[in-house]
Formats: C-alpha cells, sequence, structure tokens
C-alpha cells in the first residue's frame, strides 16, 4: 500500500470534485470496499433549505443504509410519512428473507420516479435503468442501479431538488487499515475536521488493535440551482429558420418557420437526400408522396419532384426542433423554375382527390399496390404474395436513390425483385399446366402468360436480367465470377456514375410490365 492510498487521497479528490463522474453523471451510491482493511462507502438523502444548516457544521451522516425514516409510525400510534420534518430519504435500501434464500436491493424513491415520468427497465432489482421518455419518444438514461453502483445525471436531480427547495447530501465512509507503517512515511495520529465550501468530513489517523487507521467521514453537499426552471416550462416553441429567397445582392433570404405574418403559401426547397434517414428506419417513419409521418410527429411535403422536396415554410413548425435542425442541413436555395408539383398543387391546396404521384418511385409504388388488388379482383387469386410482417419494410422503405451510391442501389434493386420477381405465386401460375419440374419463378409466369395467349420476350429479358442482377450482388457490389450477373450489367449499361439514371430504368420497366398486364387482361373494367 503506498502512502497517498493510505491517507485516502484519492477519496478527498472525489469529495471535492463532490462525485461528479464523466458524463454529466454523479454518483451516489457506492459500495467499493476491497477487503475487512479497504473499506468504501456512499450513500445520500434530501435535506429541506431551511434544514441545511443543522446539518452542515458536523461530518455525521443525517441517516443510514436501512434506517431511512420513511414511514414512521409512533407508540401512540401516530404515523408520519417522515421521521424528521425537512429530512428524507433519496434511495431505500431492502433487504428480506425467505425460507430458501435471501434477497437485497435498493429503491430510488418514487416521488423522483413520478416527477419525470420515469421508464424503469431491466433484468432485476439490482440492475435496473431509469430513462427520460420526451414527448417524442426518445430515451434519456436518468438513473442507473447496479450492485454496487448508483448514479444519476445530474441535470435531472438538480432539477428535481430546485423545485422541491432541497439539497442532495451525499454521505461517505472510507477506511483503511495497515499494520506496520513504514517509519519514513512519518504518519502522526489526529482527529481533523475539515471543511469546504460543499463538504465536510473528519479525517481520524489513530492505533486499532495492532494496526493504524485512516478513516474518513463525512458529508457533501449538493445545493439546488437558483433559478427554478423545469422542464415542463415549454415557453414559446423555438423554430428555425429557412431559405425563401435569394436577394439582389444574391444573399440567401431566411425566414423563420414560426413567424410567417399569416403566408402560408410561402415555399422552401430541400435536397432528396433529406428523405433519406426517413427511408432508412422504415419501422419508425412512413414517406409517402405528400407526408412524412412517425407516432410522434407529421409534416406535409411534396414528394413529387424528383430533383427536390418543396415544403410550405409554416408546415415545418409541425417539426421538433431536433427534425428542424436535420431538415435545414439540407435547405437549397430556390431556383428559376422551382414549384411545388402539379399533384400537390391539386391535391394539398385545391382540395381534390388525390391523384396519381409525379415520381416513378411512388408511381411504381401506387400502382403495384393497385394492381394487386385488381389482378386478385379478377381472378380470385394474388400473383403476388402479400408480405410478411417482416418484410413489410421493404415496401415501406423503396425509393429512388439521391446519390450514384453502389450500397443504396443494391438495396433499392433486392427490394423491388423481393417485391415482384420472389412474391410470384408460382402454385397458382401453375396450377393448370404441365410444366417441366425445372421450370421455376419467371418460367412459370411466362409459361401461364403464354397458356393466355400473351408473349411478351422483351418484358421477360427484362425479368431475368433483374433477376441476374439481384443474384450476382454480394455484399452490395457484384461478383465478378457470376456470368449472368455481367451479362445483366450489361444490359442495364451499369457504371459507376449512373446507379440513379438505372434505378430509375428499372422503376420503368417494372412500371411498364404492370402497365402491360393491366391492359391485356382489362384489369379496370
Amino acid at each position: 500500500m503506498e502512502k497517498e492510498y493510505f491517507l485516502l487521497e484519492d477519496k478527498i479528490k472525489e469529495i471535492k470534485s463532490k462525485f461528479l463522474i464523466k458524463n454529466g453523471w454523479l454518483k451516489i451510491y457506492e459500495n467499493d470496499s476491497k477487503t475487512l482493511d479497504d473499506t468504501s462507502g456512499l450513500y445520500c438523502c434530501l435535506v429541506s433549505n431551511d434544514k441545511i444548516d443543522k446539518y452542515n457544521v458536523d461530518y455525521r451522516w443525517p441517516l443510514s443504509m436501512g434506517s431511512e425514516g420513511k414511514p414512521s409510525v409512533y407508540g401512540d400510534n401516530t404515523y408520519k410519512s417522515y421521521d424528521e420534518e425537512g429530512l428524507e430519504p433519496f434511495l431505500f435500501y431492502k433487504s428480506f428473507s425467505f425460507h430458501d434464500k435471501s434477497e437485497k436491493y435498493i429503491d430510488v424513491a418514487e416521488e423522483f420516479v413520478l416527477y419525470f415520468r420515469l421508464y424503469e427497465n431491466g433484468n432485476d432489482k439490482q440492475n435496473r435503468t431509469f430513462y427520460y421518455v420526451s414527448d417524442y419518444g426518445e430515451l434519456d438514461e436518468v438513473l442507473i442501479i447496479e450492485p454496487d453502483l448508483i448514479k444519476v445525471k445530474i441535470k435531472y436531480l438538480k432539477e428535481y431538488i430546485t423545485m422541491r427547495d432541497m439539497n442532495l447530501v451525499v454521505c461517505y465512509d472510507f477506511m483503511r487499515l495497515l499494520k506496520n507503517i513504514p517509519s519514513e512515511w512519518q504518519i502522526k495520529f489526529k482527529d481533523d475536521l475539515i471543511k469546504g465550501n460543499d463538504y465536510i468530513y473528519s479525517h481520524l489517523i489513530r492505533d486499532v488493535t495492532g494496526k493504524t487507521q485512516s478513516w474518513i467521514m463525512g458529508k457533501v453537499f449538493i445545493q439546488p440551482n437558483e433559478i427554478k426552471k423545469t422542464h415542463f416550462d415549454f415557453g414559446e416553441s423555438k423554430n428555425e429558420s429557412f431559405i425563401i429567397a435569394i436577394d439582389d445582392e444574391g444573399e440567401f433570404v431566411y425566414e423563420d418557420c414560426g413567424k410567417t405574418d399569416g403566408n402560408h403559401f410561402k415555399v422552401t426547397y430541400f435536397k432528396k437526400e433529406v428523405l433519406n434517414k426517413y427511408y432508412n428506419e422504415p419501422d419508425i417513419y412512413k414517406v409517402d408522396g405528400f407526408n412524412v409521418k412517425s407516432k410522434f410527429f407529421s409534416v406535409k411535403i411534396d414528394n413529387n419532384v424528383d430533383d427536390y422536396i418543396p415544403v410550405f415554410l409554416t408546415d415545418l413548425r409541425m417539426l421538433p426542433e431536433k427534425e428542424q435542425l436535420h431538415w435545414k442541413q439540407y435547405n437549397i436555395p430556390p431556383k428559376e423554375g422551382m414549384n411545388i408539383s402539379r399533384t400537390y398543387y391539386r391535391t394539398m391546396i385545391e382540395g381534390n382527390w388525390a391523384e396519381e404521384p409525379e415520381t416513378v418511385d411512388l408511381f411504381f409504388k401506387s400502382k403495384y399496390k393497385s394492381f394487386c388488388k385488381k389482378w386478385e379482383k379478377k381472378f380470385g387469386w394474388q400473383l403476388y404474395k402479400p408480405l410478411s410482417t417482416q418484410d413489410e419494410y421493404l415496401f415501406t422503405s423503396l425509393h429512388k436513390i439521391t446519390t450514384n451510391n453502389v450500397k443504396a442501389f443494391c438495396e433499392q434493386t433486392l427490394s423491388i425483385v423481393k417485391l415482384t420477381i420472389d412474391r410470384l405465386n408460382e402454385k397458382e401460375l401453375a396450377k393448370d399446366l404441365e410444366l417441366d419440374s425445372k421450370i421455376k419463378g419467371i418460367g412459370k409466369f411466362e409459361k401461364f402468360l403464354e397458356s393466355k395467349g400473351l408473349k411478351i420476350p422483351d418484358m421477360f429479358e427484362f425479368l431475368r436480367n433483374l433477376q441476374n442482377l439481384r443474384s450476382g450482388l454480394i455484399v452490395h457490389t457484384f461478383s465478378d465470377s457470376n456470368k449472368d450477373c455481367k451479362k445483366a450489367i450489361d444490359f442495364f449499361g451499369i457504371g459507376n456514375e449512373n446507379y440513379i439514371k438505372v434505378m430509375e430504368d428499372i422503376f420503368v420497366k417494372s412500371i411498364f410490365t404492370i402497365n402491360t398486364l393491366e391492359k391485356y387482361f382489362k384489369l379496370d373494367e
């Protein structure tokens, strides 16, 4: 044992830091005892502002583990919530003995949990985390319970004690024993009371049964904020400013989306990439031609333009501040010819029934859904089998790619193949046909159409090359050893800088397939 360690200098450093640890956390309970000769413990309680002077003059703990004084029943059957007014436990040590086992753990004051409406999750009583859940479903860790450590995020604790006019008192007890003290350490016995602005402790060095004891016991005071401010004080909503024009000097003109002087038709524009975040999390967000939606917000957008997203400025107020900041980084200045789409205008401004989307990805998704219904109505069975619940995201997240990125291209290509070729209802297609057992998928589809008098070699060339393209995809790249994949690459004319164009072509040809079937089988009649 080193001299500094024996003198508890590491613990004194913690005292002076008020047990604050990195990332805004505060230790409020700890059992860091290593041996009987090296013990360490923390506990805590709450003291009201008007009682704090009573407890900051000595080092003794106001209360101890297992004797928290809540509730208290006196001999005359008087019931009190707390044994002493102005002194409250924040943690509760609980211990139970059963016939076959014993159990002990520490709970946090229910008042604190209820104040922030904390969500509790964990494996057992000794391993739990309490979360604050925002209005938008985001979780923030507030308090973590582990067998030998409990910590709380200081910003939540400070708000709580501020609103309650109280102080948190962190109580500590550190002790180290050493049998033979080296003479060169020149250790002297002492019994000192040390007091700082926010702490007080006794440091005792003495002889105990043939060993020298270094013992610190005391308290640290975590004071409330000077100004009462809570997460309930919503105040005026904070809104971001977005580009609405370019002035005569070529500078961008910004306007706050929450202060538009009643003009609800000012438009601001965004890169299409702004939607990637939402497409990439289809379990949380839904994107269509007119909206981005989640459980927690919905914002109207015009997703019917190929190269950008127009949004009425006032509609951006519907977004939480965090989402407004996301949109702001994709905000672009208006250029000549930019405007909202005809579909958006007729639907959202004139109030007509929704027209077909104008972008090729949304148009394909609209056609796909209506075609599936029409086909089933005509034939009594589905040409494309429905997606499983686990695979519904394939349809939700299907979209045009916005950059020549091979990963995005591969993901969207795979989705189209799974929606069409992989979902072909082979059982129904082959029902009344005599087919060789080697004929699968697309082959069955082709034979079915031929049995109905329809031969379209160009369409099946597209479908087979699309399938071969999918078969050659390996970890978002293309297999060099797959000859059929190489033919498909040639068929689609794929190069490093034209993934956007090829993806658009795949959408167009997929729409052509649906239109051809609709027309030949007269599904609209």
